[in-house]
């Protein structure tokens, strides 16, 4: 039997409404390299996401090389870049950490090709058993990966989705290259949204448009998919074999204050199905939300000490005094945010519950439409913004059609014939 540990979206970093979580990334670090010294996987793989930002800070190095390390202590450990992660960086940290080390950590910077590292091969430990564990990656691809210098539109989402769906094809033709079906367990990671699986709404809502979505029938073929990119941990519906999302390690956002999360540990032997078995993850302070009177609060206080909260209090009027009563109440929480319950207003353009954080696109959809735009014109714009943003972290330069075609045009000069 070979065993696989399967983390991602840890996001180091990440803030909540400015309050540093840095105590929480440690505990629940600590907490995932204690269960792989206690379960001894063959591999371990992180789907992406490591870092919140492109540009992550010195201490967010720091805290993932120092976690990464333990874990490759315990058996070699492949990370792949997601949307949030930049691939110069990655393409460092290999350099400098990766095989060539000798220290078992593998940096997944950018899709490559089956035959030119787009394939791992690992031996898994099992007495006298000899078993391989192929594993294909794919780190998140940008939709400009697939844009052509022929193009004067873009990328579309179709060109997106059949340019997907060609790349997987590519990384299971070269899974079955040597395949031994009595001795080979095959695997895929990536960093992509599948169609059928729930967001958790602290993901960018760009990145989770379905129009991009990648058909679960496009997944390659193996014992068991590790995804990355959504932050709820989740078998994804429609796949033919095991496919899940580990999720982040912490409650990105209020969105998921009621979600269960863990590291996935997957049993597989070669021609059989593969054993699931998550492992729940306790570390650091979980966010909670209260609605209710006052009186009620001070009841249930005990279950709110140590937590993040927000809290919507019924029968109060919106003073200045009502987070400190609530303060008062439960002195051990970090306070969110409390405001009075009120009934919502005649033509809200915001549709996220109380719960949940709203992103700049949504904001700013909101403010188009305070200004008095269409709801289809703030939309459009809205969708605007939010791929201008993304362009944001991403390297991969934009399409600029024009500047293109001019630049072929001086390549490809036409001359007279004499």
């Amino acid at each position: 039997m070979s065993r696989l540990l399967h983390t991602s979206d840890w996001h180091l970093g990440a803030t909540l409404y400015r309050h540093s979580r840095q105590e929480d990334f440690d505990a629940v670090l600590a907490e995932i390299v204690a269960i792989a010294q206690e379960s001894e996987p063959d591999l371990i793989v992180h789907s992406g996401d490591l870092f919140h930002s492109s540009r992550p800070a010195a201490r967010d190095l720091m805290r993932a090389m120092r976690t990464l390390d333990k874990l490759a202590a315990v058996a070699p450990t492949v990370v792949l870049a997601g949307n949030h992660d930049s691939s110069a960086y990655f393409e460092f940290l290999n350099h400098v950490s990766g095989p060539s080390r000798g220290r078992g950590l593998f940096f997944v910077d950018q899709f490559r090709p089956g035959h030119d590292g787009g394939v791992f091969t690992f031996d898994a430990r099992d007495g006298e058993q000899r078993m391989r564990m192929r594993l294909a990656v794919m780190p998140f691809v940008h939709p400009n990966h697939f844009w052509q210098r022929s193009s004067a539109s873009g990328t579309t989402s179709a060109d997106y989705v059949q340019g997907m769906r060609e790349l997987q094809e590519e990384l299971m033709q070269a899974l079955h290259d040597g395949y031994d079906p009595g001795r080979d367990i095959l695997l895929f990671a990536a960093h992509v949204f599948v169609a059928g699986a729930e967001p958790s709404h602290s993901e960018r809502a760009v990145d989770t448009d379905a129009a991009f979505a990648t058909a679960p029938g496009d997944l390659p073929v193996v014992s068991y998919a590790a995804l990355g990119h959504i932050h709820a941990p989740q078998a994804v519906p429609g796949v033919p074999f095991a496919a899940r999302y580990a999720g982040s390690p912490l409650q990105m956002d209020f969105g998921e204050a009621n979600d269960t999360k863990s590291v996935v540990i997957v049993d597989a032997d070669p021609g059989r199905p593969v054993r699931i078995l998550p492992r729940r993850l306790t570390g650091g302070r979980r966010l909670a939300c209260f609605t209710g009177p006052l009186d009620e609060l001070r009841s249930t206080a005990a279950q709110y000490e140590g937590t993040f909260l927000k809290a919507a209090i019924t029968g109060e009027d919106d003073d200045a005094l009502l987070s400190h009563k609530v303060a008062d109440i439960v002195p051990g929480a970090i306070l969110i945010d409390a405001a009075p319950v009120r009934e919502a207003a005649v033509g809200t353009v915001l549709d996220a519950t109380p719960a949940e954080e709203p992103d700049l696109p949504d904001a700013f959809r909101a403010y188009l439409a305070g200004e008095g735009l269409s709801d289809a014109a703030a939309q459009s714009t809205a969708t605007a913004f939010a791929c201008l943003l993304s362009e944001l972290d991403d390297e991969t330069p934009s399409p600029a059609p024009a500047e293109e075609l001019l630049r072929a045009a001086l390549e490809h000069t036409w001359t007279e014939t004499p």
